[in-house]
């Protein structure tokens, strides 16, 4: 896999950049002796992410830095390469942070491969180049298939400008026709022991099943995936009967149709507040 990579950025002949989320990025840079590399640029900006700037990927100029980080580190990010200068770049990638979704407006990870690797899968083709814009390729390793670097190849010869309102409408043929609630569940899992660990513990010192737990709520019927997940969260850390709370009811009705992990942190702050 080492090799693919390394095949593929000997071949490029125009700037490659590697975009990693919050976790990978500071993974990398513990890597590298807690120094951030030369030309580092964070994504997230303005108002709307002031909350959650911790969260923000990051945008990294590809040179000698690839051998300063574990393999396994970077096959965690997504590999751009762009004849545009770093500044139009980031202008793109910004652009594409807030989208459409069923008329609403949403945060989009497209920084995490899971998530558009199989929506560039299910893109036509001019979809596929509008989402690429100023990339030429998008490069990164399937996380199903461990063994295949996938590359996208922005097939457009027309001039692509940056746009500044919500431009990217993320269709219902870009998403999977069956949510796989066994990731959704093991994904939340991960979050409640990261963020809410001593409730974690008492329930594993009380033989508790957690999976058991957050079932219910994530399988709810005619709710959205985020309003699901939140449900669930909120009966891992203080309960069931706190849904029927009026401050949880109104929180719920606010995050709906956000996307999960930004309400999920939104969640965090708001437990936080009640001590």
């Amino acid at each position: 896999m080492e090799k693919m990579l390394l095949q593929w950025l000997s071949e490029q002949t125009s700037n490659v950049y590697w975009l990693a989320d919050h976790l990978t990025f500071k993974q990398a840079v513990a890597n590298n002796s807690g120094i951030v590399f030369d030309g580092t640029q964070v994504v997230f900006h303005g108002e709307t992410f002031a909350p959650v700037m911790a969260l923000s990927p990051w945008l990294v100029p590809v040179s000698d830095m690839v051998s300063d980080i574990d393999y396994e580190c970077l096959q965690q990010g997504i590999f751009l390469s762009c004849s545009c200068p770093s500044t139009e770049l980031l202008s793109h990638l910004q652009s594409l942070l807030i989208a459409a979704l069923e008329g609403e407006e949403v945060l989009f990870r497209f920084y995490d491969r899971q998530v558009i690797v199989p929506m560039l899968e299910r893109m036509d083709e001019i979809e596929k180049n509008q989402f690429l814009g100023k990339i030429n390729q998008l490069v990164v390793f399937d996380s199903h298939e461990k063994n295949r670097l996938v590359s996208f190849t922005n097939t457009s010869d027309a001039q692509f400008t940056a746009k500044k309102t919500t431009w990217w409408v993320i269709k219902r043929h870009h998403l999977e026709a069956h949510e796989n609630l066994p990731l959704v569940q093991a994904n939340l899992e991960s979050w409640l022991w990261r963020h809410f660990p001593k409730v974690m513990n008492e329930y594993l010192i009380q033989g508790r099943d957690i999976a058991s737990m957050l079932a219910p709520s994530l399988s709810v019927p005619e709710q959205t995936l985020t309003y699901r997940v939140l449900s669930a969260a909120i009966v891992a850390v203080v309960g069931a009967e706190q849904l029927t709370q009026p401050s949880m009811i109104e929180f719920l009705r606010d995050y709906n149709n956000e996307e999960a992990q930004l309400a999920l942190h939104a969640l965090t702050r708001q437990f936080e507040l009640r001590g």
